[in-house]
């Protein structure tokens, strides 16, 4: 019999909690740390997709430049939008 007041839907979730909590947050990636994985790099206003060469970006801006610096010079070649969004894909792609 459950004491009042409690449910097995709070047990189980007071189990899950150390699960659920985040980790606090790290340095952001540089672009050594991607060398040997994929990036690729959508234009929001416009859908234009990009898959830059991480060992080639490290080379033109420097392997210890963080993800956040090298993002906010990335222009659209066909909108000029700087909205942009990054995934980390962990392989490259096939060309």
């Amino acid at each position: 019999m459950m004491p009042r007041g409690r449910s097995s839907f709070e047990d189980g979730l007071k189990q899950l909690r150390p699960v659920l909590m985040k980790s606090e947050p790290g340095a952001p990636m540089t672009l050594g740390a991607v060398v040997a994985a994929g990036l690729i790099v959508w234009y929001r206003e416009c859908g234009h997709e990009v898959e830059p060469d991480p060992a080639e970006m490290a080379a033109r801006y420097g392997a210890e430049t963080p993800e956040p610096d090298w993002r906010e010079r990335l222009v659209c070649s066909k909108c000029g939008s700087r909205e942009i969004d990054i995934v980390v894909t962990g392989e490259r792609r096939p060309a």
